[in-house]
C-alpha cells in the first residue's frame, strides 16, 4: 500500500519560496508597478510619452530575470537582480509623474519602496546596502545628468531620506519578516512532526466526527482492514466492525457524551479478506482548529494477545497431551449438567473408561509409545460422540464421557462402540499394545438419582464391575435396581485397603534421584504399592477409591511412618546425608492426623526433619491454596522440605510457586520427555530452572529416560534427575544393593 504524499515537501517548498520570492509573492508587487505605470500614462501628460514607454519597457527585463531565477534550483545572483532592475523603472515613473518639470517633487517617489520591500522580504543585509546605494543613485543621476532647473541640486535631501529608509527601516522590516518566518517554520515543523506521528504511528489512528464518520485514518489503521486510507474516509467506523456486533457504536456514543474523558473497549474488525481482527480502542474528543471537535481513536491490534490468552484458557481446561477436556473442565461441565437435570429432569449418562494393560505399554515400549496411544484413543473417543457431548481425560489412562442427552440404551450403545473401537485399533498394533482394551462403566443420571449417590463414584464402581468381569467389557448400572453396582467395587476396594492397613500388605518402592552435578544418588522418591495375593497393585488402581472413602490420610500416615523407618536405616547404614521424598495426597494436606504422624515418626526413628521432603502435586495444592500454605509453613518450621510435583502442568503453576512454601520444583515430565527434540519444551525447562534458581529453589526433572534428556538437563542447569535412565522403582533391599554403598564400603581405608 502506497503512503499518501507527505506535506513535508510542500512545506519545505513554501519556506524556500519565501527566501527566493515566488510568483505568488511577486504578484502584489507587479500589480503596484502596473498601477503606477497606468497612473502616469493618464492625461494630462507631464512628460513626453516616450518616458512612460521606457518605464513600461524597463519592466520587461525585471520579469525576464525573475522567471530565469525561478528556474534555478538554488539561489543565485539573478534573485536580487530583479529587484535592482526596479530602480530604473522607479526613476522613469518618478520622472513621468512630473519630477522633471520645474520641481523634483513627485507623487510616484513612493515606487522606490517596491524594490526595498522586496529585498527586505527575500534579500540579505548586503543586498539591502546595495539597494540603499541604488536609491541614492536614482535621485543623484538626474541631478548630475539633467541638472537645473528640472532637477535642482537640493534633491540630495530626498536621496538621503530614501537611503535612510533602505539602511534603517528596511533591516528592521527584514528582521520582523525573519522572525515571522522563523515562527512559521517552527509551527510548520511541529505540524509536520504531528503529521508524521499520525501517518507513521505503529498502531492505527482514526479521526471521526461526532457522528462516528471517518474523517481521516493513517496507514496502520487502513492496513488493519486491508484498504487504502481514502477508501475508509466518509464511512462510519462501525461499518468495519464484525457483523452482528455493536461495541463501536456504543463506544463512540460514550466518548461523545463525556468529552475530555478517555474510554477504552475491545472489539473485532472484519478485514477485506473476511477475517476477524481483535482490536483495542482508546478514544477521546479533541479540538482541531480546522475541523472543530473530533473523536481521536487509537486502534491497537491485539489478535496475538487474544490468541495467547485463548491458548492459556484452553490449557487451563484441556489436557496438554490429548487436547481433551481435563478433570477441572469435566467437573465444571458435570456440575452444570447436574443443575440442568435438576431443572428439567434427569437425562443423559456418564461413562467412565479405564484402559486395560496400559501400564505394560509404558513399561515395555516407553512413555513415548504410551503417549501416542493415548493421543490416538482420544481421537477415537471424539469420533464416537456427538458435538454436544464431552469427552475428558481425568488422568493417566482414565477417561470420562458426558452424554448430555439419551437414555440407558443409548449410553450402552456408545459405551460398546468405544470398547469395540479401542479393541479393534489395538489389534492393528504390535507387541503388548495389542493387549490394550477398555473397561467402561456407564451410569445414567436417572439411575444416579434413584440411588441418591455421586454419579462419578457410581460410574467408578461400575467400571470396576467391568474389570472384574474380565475387562474389555461394558458394565451398565441398571435403572430401577436398588442393589447398585453388582460387585460393589468401591466397597470391595475399601475392604482391601483396610485389610492392607491392618495386615501390613502395603509395600514401599524407592526410585532413585541423582544429583546431576555430582552423579551421586542423593535421594529417592517413595512409591506405594499394594500386595494382593500374587499381584502388585499400582496406586492408580486404589488411591482414587481410598480418597473417595476417606482412607487416604490413614494410608499417608502409614507411608510416612514406614518411610521414616527406611530413611533412618539408610542414613545409619549407608549415607548419613540421604533424603527421601514422600508423596502426600490432597486429602491429607492440613489433616491434623498427618501432621501428628509426621512429628511422631521423625521422633520415633530419630530422623533429622531436614532429610524428609514432602511432595505435593499442583492438583493437591490448588484444592485449597490457603490451607496448603499454612500446612507447608508449619512443616517448614518443623524443619521439613517441600517439593512441588508436576510443575508446569497446571494453569496457575507460578501462582502456587509464589504463594506456597517449596524448596524443590519437580518439572512435569510432559516438558522433559521430549526436550532433546522440542525447542518449545527446552525453552520452558530453561524458564522454570531460571525462575526457580532466582527464588532459591532447586529443580528435579522427571521422566529422564534417555542419555540425551539427561545431557539437556545438565546443560540447562537442572539440579536433580529422576527417571528410568537413573533407575526404576524397586523394593528397599534391591535399592540399597544397586544404588547405595554400605558404611563399611564408604569408610576411608587406612
Amino acid at each position: 500500500m502506497r503512503r499518501p504524499a507527505s506535506e513535508t515537501r510542500a512545506a519545505g517548498a513554501s519556506y524556500a519560496d519565501l527566501r527566493r520570492g515566488s510568483p505568488r509573492l511577486a504578484l502584489p508587487f507587479a500589480l503596484v508597478a502596473l498601477l503606477a505605470l497606468v497612473t502616469v500614462a493618464l492625461p494630462p501628460y507631464e512628460r513626453p510619452w516616450w518616458v512612460t514607454v521606457l518605464a513600461a519597457i524597463s519592466l520587461v527585463p525585471v520579469a525576464v530575470v525573475f522567471f530565469l531565477a525561478q528556474r534555478r534550483s538554488e539561489r543565485s545572483w539573478l534573485d536580487p537582480l530583479a529587484a535592482y532592475l526596479l530602480f530604473p523603472f522607479a526613476a522613469l515613473v518618478h520622472d513621468a509623474a512630473g519630477a522633471g518639470t520645474g520641481g523634483s517633487s513627485s507623487g510616484m517617489t513612493v515606487i522606490l519602496v517596491l524594490p526595498i520591500l522586496w529585498l527586505a522580504i527575500t534579500g540579505t543585509p548586503p543586498q539591502l546596502w546595495v539597494a540603499s546605494a541604488l536609491a541614492i543613485l536614482t535621485f543623484a543621476i538626474p541631478i548630475v545628468v539633467v541638472g537645473e532647473p528640472s532637477y535642482p541640486f537640493g534633491d540630495w535631501r530626498r536621496a538621503v531620506v530614501w537611503a535612510a529608509i533602505a539602511l534603517v527601516l528596511a533591516p528592521v522590516l527584514q528582521r520582523i519578516v525573519r522572525d515571522l518566518e522563523r515562527q512559521t517554520r517552527r509551527a510548520r515543523v511541529a505540524n509536520e512532526r504531528v503529521e508524521r506521528l499520525f501517518d507513521d504511528a505503529p498502531h492505527g489512528v482514526a479521526l471521526l466526527d461526532l457522528e462516528g464518520q471517518i474523517i481521516r485514518v493513517n496507514v496502520s489503521m487502513a492496513v488493519l482492514v486491508g484498504l487504502d486510507p481514502p477508501e475508509m474516509v466518509g464511512h462510519q467506523l462501525s461499518a468495519f466492525e464484525t457483523p452482528g456486533e455493536t461495541q463501536i457504536e456504543d463506544h463512540v456514543s460514550r466518548v461523545v457524551a463525556r468529552p475530555g474523558d478517555t474510554f477504552e473497549t475491545e472489539c473485532s474488525f472484519r478485514d477485506s479478506g473476511g477475517n476477524d481482527v481483535s482490536v483495542a480502542l482508546s478514544s477521546i474528543v479533541v479540538g482541531d482548529r480546522g475541523m472543530g471537535e473530533v473523536v481521536m481513536v487509537n486502534v491497537v491490534d491485539i489478535s496475538d494477545r487474544r490468541r495467547y490468552l485463548d491458548r492459556l484458557s484452553h490449557l487451563a481446561d484441556h489436557d496438554v497431551l490429548t487436547g481433551l477436556a481435563n478433570r477441572r473442565r469435566f467437573e465444571t461441565e458435570l456440575h452444570r449438567h447436574l443443575d440442568r437435570c435438576g431443572r428439567i429432569g434427569a437425562t443423559g449418562a456418564l461413562l467412565l473408561l479405564d484402559l486395560d494393560n496400559f501400564k505394560q505399554v509404558n513399561d515395555t515400549l516407553g512413555h513415548n509409545a504410551g503417549d501416542q496411544l493415548l493421543i490416538t484413543i482420544a481421537g477415537l473417543l471424539r469420533r464416537s460422540i456427538r458435538s454436544s457431548d464431552l469427552v475428558a481425560r481425568l488422568g493417566g489412562d482414565e477417561f470420562a464421557v458426558l452424554l448430555t442427552d439419551g437414555d440407558q440404551a443409548a449410553a450402552e450403545r456408545v459405551a460398546r462402540l468405544v470398547v469395540d473401537r479401542i479393541r479393534d485399533h489395538a489389534a492393528t498394533l504390535d507387541g503388548v499394545a495389542r493387549r490394550v482394551t477398555a473397561s467402561v462403566g456407564a451410569v445414567t443420571f436417572r439411575a444416579a438419582s434413584e440411588h441418591a449417590a455421586d454419579i462419578l463414584a457410581l460410574a467408578d464402581m461400575t467400571m470396576y464391575d467391568a474389570k472384574e468381569a474380565g475387562r474389555n467389557q461394558v458394565a451398565v448400572l441398571p435403572e430401577g435396581d436398588e442393589r447398585g453396582p453388582r460387585t460393589a467395587a468401591r466397597l470391595h476396594w475399601q475392604s482391601r485397603i483396610e485389610g492392607a492397613l491392618e495386615n501390613d500388605r502395603f509395600e514401599l518402592h524407592l526410585q532413585p534421584i541423582m544429583n546431576i552435578a555430582t552423579g551421586r544418588i542423593s535421594s529417592a522418591e517413595v512409591l506405594l504399592r499394594l500386595r494382593d495375593e500374587d499381584e502388585l497393585v499400582p496406586p492408580s488402581r486404589f488411591v482414587y477409591i481410598a480418597e473417595r472413602v476417606g482412607l487416604m490420610p490413614q494410608v499417608d500416615a502409614w507411608v510416612v511412618d514406614k518411610s521414616m523407618e527406611m530413611l533412618a536405616r539408610i542414613r545409619a547404614e549407608h549415607d548419613p546425608e540421604f533424603e527421601l521424598e514422600v508423596n502426600l495426597s490432597g486429602h491429607s494436606i492440613g489433616n491434623p492426623e498427618i501432621e501428628q504422624a509426621i512429628v511422631t515418626s521423625l521422633a520415633t526413628h530419630g530422623v533429622d526433619p531436614a532429610a524428609l521432603i514432602l511432595e505435593i502435586t499442583e492438583t493437591a495444592a490448588v484444592a485449597d491454596v490457603a490451607m496448603a500454605r499454612d500446612f507447608a509453613a508449619r512443616m517448614t518450621d518443623l524443619g521439613c522440605a517441600f517439593a512441588l510435583d508436576d510443575f508446569g502442568a497446571g494453569f496457575g503453576s507460578f501462582y502456587y510457586l509464589k504463594h506456597l512454601f517449596f524448596d524443590y520444583v519437580k518439572i512435569d515430565g510432559e516438558f522433559v520427555a521430549h526436550v532433546p527434540d522440542s525447542p518449545v519444551d527446552r525453552t520452558i525447562m530453561r524458564s522454570i530452572v531460571g525462575i526457580a534458581r532466582d527464588l532459591g529453589k532447586r529443580t528435579v526433572a522427571e521422566f529422564v529416560s534417555e542419555p540425551e534428556i539427561l545431557e539437556v538437563c545438565r546443560e540447562e542447569g537442572v539440579d536433580f534427575a529422576q527417571g528410568y535412565l537413573i533407575g526404576k522403582p524397586v523394593p528397599y533391599d534391591e535399592f540399597v544393593r544397586e544404588f547405595l554403598p554400605s558404611v563399611v564400603e564408604a569408610a576411608p581405608k587406612d
